[in-house]
Protein backbone atom coordinates (compact mmCIF):
# COMPACT_ATOMS: atom_id res chain seq x y z
CA UNK A 1 0.00 0.00 0.00
CA UNK A 2 2.70 2.22 1.19
CA UNK A 3 4.74 1.88 -2.61
CA UNK A 4 0.94 1.76 -4.32
CA UNK A 5 1.04 5.80 -2.53
CA UNK A 6 4.42 6.10 -3.47
CA UNK A 7 4.35 4.88 -7.17
CA UNK A 8 0.88 7.38 -7.59
CA UNK A 9 2.75 10.43 -5.71
CA UNK A 10 4.99 9.92 -8.60
CA UNK A 11 2.80 9.69 -11.45
CA UNK A 12 0.69 12.80 -9.86
CA UNK A 13 3.93 14.37 -9.58
CA UNK A 14 4.87 13.99 -13.11
CA UNK A 15 1.47 14.79 -14.00
CA UNK A 16 1.88 18.36 -12.16
CA UNK A 17 5.73 18.54 -13.37
CA UNK A 18 4.21 17.68 -17.00
CA UNK A 19 1.34 20.59 -16.61
CA UNK A 20 3.55 23.23 -15.47
CA UNK A 21 5.90 22.14 -18.13
CA UNK A 22 3.65 22.76 -20.87
CA UNK A 23 2.31 26.05 -19.28
CA UNK A 24 6.13 27.00 -19.01
CA UNK A 25 6.37 26.40 -23.03
CA UNK A 26 3.37 28.00 -23.82
CA UNK A 27 3.83 31.24 -21.68
CA UNK A 28 7.22 31.33 -23.57
CA UNK A 29 5.73 30.74 -27.48
CA UNK A 30 3.06 33.44 -26.02
CA UNK A 31 5.76 36.03 -24.76
CA UNK A 32 7.56 34.86 -27.84
CA UNK A 33 4.88 36.08 -30.63
CA UNK A 34 4.25 39.26 -28.36
CA UNK A 35 7.80 39.80 -28.20
CA UNK A 36 7.84 40.12 -32.31
CA UNK A 37 4.27 41.86 -32.85
CA UNK A 38 5.70 44.22 -30.07
CA UNK A 39 9.05 44.30 -32.50
CA UNK A 40 6.82 45.84 -35.85
CA UNK A 41 4.41 47.43 -34.53
CA UNK A 42 7.03 50.14 -32.95
CA UNK A 43 9.14 49.92 -35.57
CA UNK A 44 9.28 50.49 -39.24
CA UNK A 45 8.99 47.00 -40.06
CA UNK A 46 5.58 47.27 -38.81
CA UNK A 47 4.72 49.12 -42.34
CA UNK A 48 5.71 45.93 -44.55
CA UNK A 49 3.11 44.46 -46.69
CA UNK A 50 4.34 41.17 -47.18
CA UNK A 51 7.44 39.10 -48.72
CA UNK A 52 7.89 38.36 -52.14
CA UNK A 53 10.44 35.15 -52.93
CA UNK A 54 12.80 34.70 -55.73
CA UNK A 55 14.30 31.49 -56.90
CA UNK A 56 18.09 32.31 -58.87
CA UNK A 57 21.34 31.48 -58.97
CA UNK A 58 24.87 33.40 -58.67
CA UNK A 59 24.73 34.35 -62.50
CA UNK A 60 25.80 37.49 -62.73
CA UNK A 61 23.17 38.55 -65.02
CA UNK A 62 20.79 38.32 -61.85
CA UNK A 63 22.52 40.50 -59.64
CA UNK A 64 19.76 43.31 -60.15
CA UNK A 65 17.56 41.02 -58.06
CA UNK A 66 20.19 40.41 -55.72
CA UNK A 67 21.12 43.87 -55.96
CA UNK A 68 20.82 46.36 -52.57
CA UNK A 69 18.97 49.31 -54.83
CA UNK A 70 16.46 46.74 -55.77
CA UNK A 71 16.06 45.70 -52.02
CA UNK A 72 15.85 48.92 -50.97
CA UNK A 73 12.91 50.03 -53.80
CA UNK A 74 10.98 47.27 -53.09
CA UNK A 75 11.25 48.01 -48.75
CA UNK A 76 10.68 51.50 -49.19
CA UNK A 77 7.35 50.10 -51.53
CA UNK A 78 6.56 48.12 -48.61
CA UNK A 79 7.93 44.05 -49.26
CA UNK A 80 10.28 42.18 -48.28
CA UNK A 81 12.48 40.30 -51.15
CA UNK A 82 13.47 36.63 -49.92
CA UNK A 83 16.42 35.49 -52.30
CA UNK A 84 16.17 31.44 -52.58
CA UNK A 85 19.22 30.48 -53.92
CA UNK A 86 19.29 26.51 -55.47
CA UNK A 87 22.37 26.42 -57.37
CA UNK A 88 20.82 26.36 -60.92
CA UNK A 89 18.62 23.31 -59.77
CA UNK A 90 16.53 23.90 -62.34
CA UNK A 91 14.23 20.49 -62.23
CA UNK A 92 13.75 21.70 -58.55
CA UNK A 93 13.14 25.67 -58.97
CA UNK A 94 10.43 24.53 -60.81
CA UNK A 95 8.87 22.06 -58.32
CA UNK A 96 9.33 25.10 -56.17
CA UNK A 97 7.53 27.46 -58.25
CA UNK A 98 4.37 24.99 -59.02
CA UNK A 99 3.81 24.17 -55.38
CA UNK A 100 3.69 27.78 -54.67
CA UNK A 101 6.51 28.14 -52.62
CA UNK A 102 7.99 30.98 -54.28
CA UNK A 103 6.62 33.24 -56.38
CA UNK A 104 8.55 33.96 -59.29
CA UNK A 105 11.43 32.29 -60.50
CA UNK A 106 14.50 33.09 -63.20
CA UNK A 107 15.39 30.63 -65.95
CA UNK A 108 16.87 30.71 -70.02
CA UNK A 109 14.28 30.10 -72.61
CA UNK A 110 16.06 26.71 -72.90
CA UNK A 111 15.50 25.78 -69.44
CA UNK A 112 12.40 26.45 -68.87
CA UNK A 113 11.04 24.76 -71.67
CA UNK A 114 13.19 21.65 -70.37
CA UNK A 115 11.65 21.71 -66.72
CA UNK A 116 8.57 23.09 -67.37
CA UNK A 117 6.32 20.95 -69.27
CA UNK A 118 6.12 18.26 -66.26
CA UNK A 119 4.94 20.75 -64.26
CA UNK A 120 2.61 22.28 -66.89
CA UNK A 121 4.34 25.53 -67.14
CA UNK A 122 3.01 26.59 -63.80
CA UNK A 123 4.52 30.16 -64.47
CA UNK A 124 3.93 32.90 -66.99
CA UNK A 125 7.35 35.21 -68.73
CA UNK A 126 6.81 38.54 -67.42
CA UNK A 127 10.29 40.02 -68.60
CA UNK A 128 13.57 39.71 -70.55
CA UNK A 129 16.21 40.12 -67.99
CA UNK A 130 18.76 39.55 -70.43
CA UNK A 131 21.19 38.36 -73.17
CA UNK A 132 24.45 36.05 -72.86
CA UNK A 133 27.00 38.58 -75.11
CA UNK A 134 30.16 37.23 -75.20
CA UNK A 135 30.11 35.08 -71.48
CA UNK A 136 29.79 32.10 -73.31
CA UNK A 137 32.05 30.54 -75.66
CA UNK A 138 32.86 27.14 -77.39
CA UNK A 139 36.98 27.01 -77.89
CA UNK A 140 38.76 24.16 -79.46
CA UNK A 141 42.76 23.27 -79.92
CA UNK A 142 42.89 24.70 -83.80
CA UNK A 143 45.54 21.31 -84.55
CA UNK A 144 42.37 19.04 -83.87
CA UNK A 145 39.34 21.16 -85.13
CA UNK A 146 39.79 24.70 -86.88
CA UNK A 147 36.33 25.49 -87.42
CA UNK A 148 32.95 24.52 -87.17
CA UNK A 149 33.16 22.68 -90.90
CA UNK A 150 35.65 20.19 -89.76
CA UNK A 151 33.49 18.81 -86.94
CA UNK A 152 31.67 17.51 -90.04
CA UNK A 153 34.47 15.66 -91.65
CA UNK A 154 35.34 13.53 -88.52
CA UNK A 155 33.38 12.70 -85.35
CA UNK A 156 37.12 11.94 -83.19
CA UNK A 157 36.50 14.58 -80.53
CA UNK A 158 35.59 14.99 -77.40
CA UNK A 159 34.03 18.29 -75.85
CA UNK A 160 34.14 19.13 -72.28
CA UNK A 161 30.83 20.45 -71.01
CA UNK A 162 28.32 21.36 -68.17
CA UNK A 163 24.18 20.10 -68.66
CA UNK A 164 21.94 22.00 -68.19
CA UNK A 165 23.70 25.33 -68.18
CA UNK A 166 23.42 27.73 -70.89
CA UNK A 167 26.35 27.10 -72.59
CA UNK A 168 24.99 23.26 -73.06
CA UNK A 169 22.15 25.28 -74.96
CA UNK A 170 24.94 27.19 -77.30
CA UNK A 171 26.75 23.45 -78.07
CA UNK A 172 22.97 22.27 -79.13
CA UNK A 173 22.03 25.46 -80.74
CA UNK A 174 25.41 25.18 -83.15
CA UNK A 175 24.47 21.30 -83.77
CA UNK A 176 21.44 21.64 -85.35
CA UNK A 177 21.99 25.18 -87.49
CA UNK A 178 25.26 23.61 -88.35
CA UNK A 179 24.22 19.70 -88.97
CA UNK A 180 26.51 18.31 -86.45
CA UNK A 181 24.77 14.91 -86.51
CA UNK A 182 27.42 13.09 -83.94
CA UNK A 183 27.06 15.89 -81.48
CA UNK A 184 22.90 15.56 -81.95
CA UNK A 185 23.79 12.27 -81.05
CA UNK A 186 23.32 13.05 -77.16
CA UNK A 187 24.49 9.52 -76.31
CA UNK A 188 27.83 9.84 -78.33
CA UNK A 189 31.40 8.76 -76.90
CA UNK A 190 32.44 12.98 -77.83
CA UNK A 191 30.85 14.17 -74.67
CA UNK A 192 32.28 14.70 -71.05
CA UNK A 193 30.18 15.53 -68.43
CA UNK A 194 31.48 17.74 -65.90
CA UNK A 195 30.52 20.12 -63.03
CA UNK A 196 31.30 23.64 -63.87
CA UNK A 197 33.40 25.63 -66.37
CA UNK A 198 36.53 25.93 -64.63
CA UNK A 199 36.25 21.70 -64.70
CA UNK A 200 35.75 21.90 -68.43
CA UNK A 201 38.59 24.50 -68.56
CA UNK A 202 41.19 22.19 -66.90
CA UNK A 203 39.86 19.09 -69.23
CA UNK A 204 40.76 21.31 -71.89
CA UNK A 205 44.17 22.67 -71.01
CA UNK A 206 45.45 19.04 -69.83
CA UNK A 207 44.00 17.92 -73.22
CA UNK A 208 41.71 15.33 -71.99
CA UNK A 209 39.21 17.42 -74.08
CA UNK A 210 39.86 18.51 -77.60
CA UNK A 211 36.62 21.16 -77.44
CA UNK A 212 35.13 22.95 -74.27
CA UNK A 213 32.24 25.00 -73.67
CA UNK A 214 32.73 27.65 -71.56
CA UNK A 215 31.90 30.61 -69.58
CA UNK A 216 33.99 33.60 -68.64
CA UNK A 217 36.38 34.67 -67.45
CA UNK A 218 37.57 30.67 -68.41
CA UNK A 219 37.03 31.65 -71.80
CA UNK A 220 39.40 34.68 -71.88
CA UNK A 221 41.67 32.34 -69.97
CA UNK A 222 41.68 29.35 -72.81
CA UNK A 223 41.85 31.42 -75.61
CA UNK A 224 45.10 33.04 -73.79
CA UNK A 225 46.82 29.47 -74.62
CA UNK A 226 48.68 29.01 -78.14
CA UNK A 227 47.01 27.02 -80.61
CA UNK A 228 43.71 27.69 -79.44
CA UNK A 229 40.47 28.98 -81.69
CA UNK A 230 36.89 29.90 -80.23
CA UNK A 231 34.51 28.18 -82.62
CA UNK A 232 32.00 30.40 -81.92
CA UNK A 233 30.43 32.70 -79.10
CA UNK A 234 27.85 34.54 -77.75
CA UNK A 235 28.61 37.83 -78.74
CA UNK A 236 28.13 36.34 -82.00
CA UNK A 237 24.58 34.97 -81.65
CA UNK A 238 21.32 36.93 -81.00
CA UNK A 239 18.39 35.56 -78.89
CA UNK A 240 19.48 32.11 -78.51
CA UNK A 241 20.76 32.23 -74.36
CA UNK A 242 18.01 34.55 -73.29
CA UNK A 243 17.59 34.51 -69.53
CA UNK A 244 13.60 35.58 -68.64
CA UNK A 245 11.70 35.93 -65.64
CA UNK A 246 8.27 33.89 -64.54
CA UNK A 247 5.92 34.49 -61.95
CA UNK A 248 3.46 31.62 -60.43
CA UNK A 249 0.01 31.80 -62.09
CA UNK A 250 -1.88 32.14 -59.10
CA UNK A 251 0.17 34.50 -57.77
CA UNK A 252 0.05 36.70 -61.18
CA UNK A 253 -3.79 36.05 -60.75
CA UNK A 254 -4.17 37.19 -57.34
CA UNK A 255 -1.71 39.53 -56.56
CA UNK A 256 -1.07 41.95 -60.34
CA UNK A 257 -0.77 44.95 -58.59
CA UNK A 258 2.65 43.71 -56.60
CA UNK A 259 3.98 41.85 -59.80
CA UNK A 260 3.37 45.16 -61.88
CA UNK A 261 5.42 47.14 -58.59
CA UNK A 262 8.11 44.30 -58.75
CA UNK A 263 9.20 44.92 -62.53
CA UNK A 264 9.02 48.48 -61.87
CA UNK A 265 11.72 48.56 -59.05
CA UNK A 266 13.61 46.18 -61.28
CA UNK A 267 13.31 48.58 -64.31
CA UNK A 268 14.04 51.41 -61.78
CA UNK A 269 17.53 49.63 -60.71
CA UNK A 270 18.52 49.02 -64.16
CA UNK A 271 18.31 52.78 -65.03
CA UNK A 272 20.12 53.63 -61.76
CA UNK A 273 22.47 51.33 -62.17
CA UNK A 274 22.98 51.89 -66.03
CA UNK A 275 23.87 55.88 -65.25
CA UNK A 276 26.11 55.42 -61.85
CA UNK A 277 28.37 52.05 -63.45
CA UNK A 278 30.56 53.00 -60.52
CA UNK A 279 28.16 52.04 -58.00
CA UNK A 280 27.29 49.28 -60.27
CA UNK A 281 30.54 47.47 -59.40
CA UNK A 282 30.97 49.06 -56.17
CA UNK A 283 27.47 46.88 -55.01
CA UNK A 284 28.99 43.54 -57.19
CA UNK A 285 32.42 43.98 -55.39
CA UNK A 286 30.52 43.73 -51.92
CA UNK A 287 28.70 40.17 -52.96
CA UNK A 288 31.05 38.21 -54.57
CA UNK A 289 35.04 37.37 -54.14
CA UNK A 290 36.31 38.01 -57.69
CA UNK A 291 39.04 39.98 -58.62
CA UNK A 292 38.19 43.16 -60.71
CA UNK A 293 39.47 41.28 -63.72
CA UNK A 294 37.20 39.27 -63.32
CA UNK A 295 33.94 40.66 -62.68
CA UNK A 296 34.89 42.83 -65.64
CA UNK A 297 34.81 39.95 -67.80
CA UNK A 298 31.64 38.66 -66.60
CA UNK A 299 29.99 42.27 -67.13
CA UNK A 300 30.81 42.52 -70.70
CA UNK A 301 29.37 39.18 -71.27
CA UNK A 302 25.88 40.21 -70.00
CA UNK A 303 23.43 42.69 -71.94
CA UNK A 304 20.98 43.62 -69.65
CA UNK A 305 17.07 44.20 -71.40
CA UNK A 306 15.72 47.62 -70.66
CA UNK A 307 12.24 48.50 -70.36
CA UNK A 308 12.01 50.33 -74.38
CA UNK A 309 13.91 46.65 -75.04
CA UNK A 310 10.86 44.29 -73.24
CA UNK A 311 8.65 46.48 -75.47
CA UNK A 312 10.26 45.57 -78.09
CA UNK A 313 10.45 41.89 -77.24
CA UNK A 314 7.10 41.44 -76.29
CA UNK A 315 5.29 42.49 -79.20
CA UNK A 316 4.65 46.06 -77.51
CA UNK A 317 6.56 49.06 -80.07
CA UNK A 318 4.42 50.20 -82.74
CA UNK A 319 7.23 49.03 -85.55
CA UNK A 320 5.65 45.42 -84.44
CA UNK A 321 2.66 45.47 -85.27
CA UNK A 322 2.50 43.12 -88.28
CA UNK A 323 4.86 41.30 -87.09
CA UNK A 324 5.33 38.06 -83.99
CA UNK A 325 6.97 39.14 -81.34
CA UNK A 326 10.62 38.39 -80.46
CA UNK A 327 10.32 36.54 -76.91
CA UNK A 328 7.98 34.10 -79.65
CA UNK A 329 10.34 34.09 -82.35
CA UNK A 330 13.34 32.61 -79.41
CA UNK A 331 10.36 30.29 -77.93
CA UNK A 332 9.59 28.69 -81.65
CA UNK A 333 13.22 28.33 -82.31
CA UNK A 334 14.38 26.89 -79.06
CA UNK A 335 11.79 24.54 -79.76
CA UNK A 336 13.16 24.20 -82.67
CA UNK A 337 16.75 23.68 -81.54
CA UNK A 338 15.43 21.13 -78.63
CA UNK A 339 13.50 19.21 -80.94
CA UNK A 340 16.68 18.71 -83.39
CA UNK A 341 18.81 17.94 -80.22
CA UNK A 342 15.87 14.95 -79.41
CA UNK A 343 15.06 16.74 -76.15
CA UNK A 344 11.59 16.46 -77.22
CA UNK A 345 9.67 14.28 -79.38
CA UNK A 346 6.99 16.80 -80.09
CA UNK A 347 6.46 20.68 -79.31
CA UNK A 348 5.69 20.46 -75.29
CA UNK A 349 3.69 23.61 -75.46
CA UNK A 350 0.02 23.52 -74.66
CA UNK A 351 -1.77 23.54 -78.54
CA UNK A 352 2.01 24.29 -79.26
CA UNK A 353 0.97 27.56 -78.40
CA UNK A 354 3.85 29.89 -77.25
CA UNK A 355 1.33 32.50 -75.97
CA UNK A 356 0.43 30.35 -73.43
CA UNK A 357 3.46 30.65 -71.32
CA UNK A 358 3.52 34.52 -71.90
CA UNK A 359 1.71 37.52 -70.38
CA UNK A 360 2.49 41.28 -71.82
CA UNK A 361 -0.08 42.70 -69.45
CA UNK A 362 2.36 43.34 -66.70
CA UNK A 363 4.54 45.02 -68.67
CA UNK A 364 2.43 47.11 -70.86
CA UNK A 365 2.17 50.65 -69.47
CA UNK A 366 4.53 50.02 -67.16
CA UNK A 367 6.04 54.02 -67.22
CA UNK A 368 2.40 55.15 -68.91
CA UNK A 369 3.90 54.18 -72.62
CA UNK A 370 1.05 53.74 -75.04
CA UNK A 371 1.84 50.28 -76.97
CA UNK A 372 1.04 52.23 -79.91
CA UNK A 373 3.85 54.71 -79.67
CA UNK A 374 7.36 53.42 -80.37
CA UNK A 375 9.86 53.99 -76.84
CA UNK A 376 12.39 57.43 -77.84
CA UNK A 377 16.14 55.61 -79.14
CA UNK A 378 14.52 52.06 -79.84
CA UNK A 379 16.28 50.34 -82.68
CA UNK A 380 13.87 48.14 -84.83
CA UNK A 381 15.47 44.93 -83.83
CA UNK A 382 15.71 43.34 -86.68
CA UNK A 383 19.20 41.64 -86.87
CA UNK A 384 18.64 40.99 -90.72
CA UNK A 385 18.45 44.64 -91.41
CA UNK A 386 22.16 45.43 -89.62
CA UNK A 387 24.41 47.01 -91.95
CA UNK A 388 27.91 46.14 -93.25
CA UNK A 389 30.19 47.85 -95.01
CA UNK A 390 31.13 47.66 -98.30
CA UNK A 391 34.67 45.38 -99.13
CA UNK A 392 36.54 44.55 -102.04
CA UNK A 393 37.23 41.16 -103.57
CA UNK A 394 40.70 40.67 -102.09
CA UNK A 395 38.81 41.74 -98.61
CA UNK A 396 36.44 38.86 -99.28
CA UNK A 397 39.49 36.43 -99.95
CA UNK A 398 41.10 37.08 -97.04
CA UNK A 399 37.49 35.78 -94.60
CA UNK A 400 37.64 32.44 -92.75
CA UNK A 401 35.26 30.33 -92.92
CA UNK A 402 33.02 29.79 -89.92
CA UNK A 403 30.36 27.00 -90.88
CA UNK A 404 28.29 25.71 -93.86
CA UNK A 405 24.43 26.07 -92.44
CA UNK A 406 22.12 23.27 -92.30
CA UNK A 407 21.73 22.39 -95.92
CA UNK A 408 18.32 22.65 -97.59
CA UNK A 409 16.92 21.67 -100.97
CA UNK A 410 16.58 25.17 -102.12
CA UNK A 411 14.79 24.19 -105.97
CA UNK A 412 14.41 26.00 -109.09
CA UNK A 413 12.59 25.96 -112.23
CA UNK A 414 13.98 23.09 -114.32
CA UNK A 415 17.37 24.24 -116.25
CA UNK A 416 16.82 28.34 -114.91
CA UNK A 417 17.82 30.19 -112.51
CA UNK A 418 14.28 31.23 -111.52
CA UNK A 419 12.86 29.87 -107.66
CA UNK A 420 10.13 28.05 -107.10
CA UNK A 421 8.03 27.80 -104.44
CA UNK A 422 9.19 24.91 -102.53
CA UNK A 423 12.92 26.92 -102.84
CA UNK A 424 11.67 30.50 -101.38
CA UNK A 425 9.90 27.65 -98.90
CA UNK A 426 13.23 26.13 -97.86
CA UNK A 427 14.59 29.83 -98.10
CA UNK A 428 12.47 30.99 -95.37
CA UNK A 429 14.18 28.36 -93.54
CA UNK A 430 17.09 28.79 -93.66
CA UNK A 431 16.20 32.77 -92.56
CA UNK A 432 15.25 31.45 -89.46
CA UNK A 433 18.58 30.70 -88.65
CA UNK A 434 20.69 33.51 -90.23
CA UNK A 435 18.48 35.57 -87.62
CA UNK A 436 20.49 34.47 -84.99
CA UNK A 437 24.03 34.67 -85.91
CA UNK A 438 24.12 38.59 -87.29
CA UNK A 439 27.66 39.16 -87.05
CA UNK A 440 29.01 37.05 -89.73
CA UNK A 441 29.20 37.90 -93.21
CA UNK A 442 27.00 35.00 -96.10
CA UNK A 443 29.25 33.22 -99.02
CA UNK A 444 26.21 32.13 -101.10
CA UNK A 445 27.80 29.26 -103.37
CA UNK A 446 25.65 27.51 -106.12
CA UNK A 447 27.07 23.98 -107.85
CA UNK A 448 25.50 21.86 -110.06
CA UNK A 449 25.72 18.37 -111.70
CA UNK A 450 28.90 16.82 -113.59
CA UNK A 451 26.98 16.47 -116.47
CA UNK A 452 26.83 18.85 -119.18
CA UNK A 453 28.92 22.04 -120.56
CA UNK A 454 31.45 23.42 -117.71
CA UNK A 455 31.34 26.70 -118.66
CA UNK A 456 27.15 27.12 -118.46
CA UNK A 457 27.55 24.99 -115.62
CA UNK A 458 29.44 27.74 -113.93
CA UNK A 459 27.23 30.58 -115.22
CA UNK A 460 23.94 28.83 -114.17
CA UNK A 461 25.75 28.01 -110.94
CA UNK A 462 26.34 31.55 -110.51
CA UNK A 463 22.55 32.93 -111.29
CA UNK A 464 21.32 30.53 -108.88
CA UNK A 465 23.79 31.81 -106.05
CA UNK A 466 22.56 35.63 -107.73
CA UNK A 467 19.04 34.05 -107.35
CA UNK A 468 19.21 33.42 -103.72
CA UNK A 469 20.68 36.30 -102.98
CA UNK A 470 18.27 38.50 -104.01
CA UNK A 471 15.67 36.69 -102.35
CA UNK A 472 17.69 37.48 -99.45
CA UNK A 473 18.03 41.48 -99.86
CA UNK A 474 14.71 41.94 -101.45
CA UNK A 475 12.26 39.64 -98.88
CA UNK A 476 13.89 39.99 -95.90
CA UNK A 477 15.95 43.46 -96.54
CA UNK A 478 19.35 41.80 -95.99
CA UNK A 479 22.11 44.13 -96.37
CA UNK A 480 23.91 43.10 -100.46
CA UNK A 481 27.09 44.11 -98.61
CA UNK A 482 27.06 41.31 -96.28
CA UNK A 483 26.52 38.91 -99.11
CA UNK A 484 28.96 37.33 -101.48
CA UNK A 485 27.82 35.38 -104.77
CA UNK A 486 29.88 32.25 -105.80
CA UNK A 487 29.49 29.71 -108.95
CA UNK A 488 31.05 26.69 -108.29
CA UNK A 489 29.65 24.49 -111.21
CA UNK A 490 31.12 21.15 -110.74
CA UNK A 491 34.02 21.76 -109.02
CA UNK A 492 33.32 20.67 -105.55
CA UNK A 493 31.34 17.48 -105.94
CA UNK A 494 30.24 15.65 -102.75
CA UNK A 495 31.28 12.13 -102.07
CA UNK A 496 29.31 9.63 -103.37
CA UNK A 497 26.49 7.73 -101.41
CA UNK A 498 27.25 3.60 -101.37
CA UNK A 499 24.88 2.21 -104.33
CA UNK A 500 23.62 5.69 -105.36
CA UNK A 501 22.42 5.76 -108.87
CA UNK A 502 23.93 8.13 -111.57
CA UNK A 503 20.66 10.39 -111.39
CA UNK A 504 20.21 10.30 -107.93
CA UNK A 505 24.14 11.90 -107.52
CA UNK A 506 23.72 14.43 -110.51
CA UNK A 507 20.34 15.90 -108.67
CA UNK A 508 21.98 15.91 -105.11
CA UNK A 509 25.27 17.56 -106.83
CA UNK A 510 23.01 20.64 -107.41
CA UNK A 511 22.75 22.58 -105.09
CA UNK A 512 23.40 26.22 -103.31
CA UNK A 513 24.83 26.20 -100.22
CA UNK A 514 24.95 28.86 -97.12
CA UNK A 515 27.97 29.45 -95.27
CA UNK A 516 29.23 31.97 -92.81
CA UNK A 517 32.16 33.65 -92.85
CA UNK A 518 34.22 36.20 -90.75
CA UNK A 519 37.62 38.27 -90.72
Amino acid sequence: MKGSMHILQRIIGATILISLAGGTIYTFLHKKEEAVNITYSTSDAGSLKGDISIALDSWIGYFPFRSPVFGKLMRDSGYRVKLVDDKADYAGRMEMLRKGEIDLAVYTVDSYLLNGRKGKFPGVIVTIIDESKGGDAIVAWKEKVSNIESLKKSGDFKIAFTPSSPSEHLLKSMAFHFDIPSIRDRKGKWAIKVNGAEEAFEKFIKKDADIAVLWEPHVTEALSHPGTVKLIGSEDVEKLIVDILVVNRNFAEKKPEVVKLFLKNYFDTLNIYNSDPQRLHKDIFKQVVLSEQQVQYMLKGVKWINYPENLQWFGLSQNQSNSRPELVESINSTINILLGNNDFDTNPLQDKDPYTIINSHFIKGLYGVSAQHKPAGTADGDSLARHFSKISDREWKNFRVVGSLKFRPISFRSGTSLLDENGRSEIKQIIESVRHYPNFRILIKGHTGLRGDINANLNLSRDRAGAVKREFQYSYNIDPNRLLVMGIGPKEPLPRNPEESDRAYDNRLKRVEILFVTK
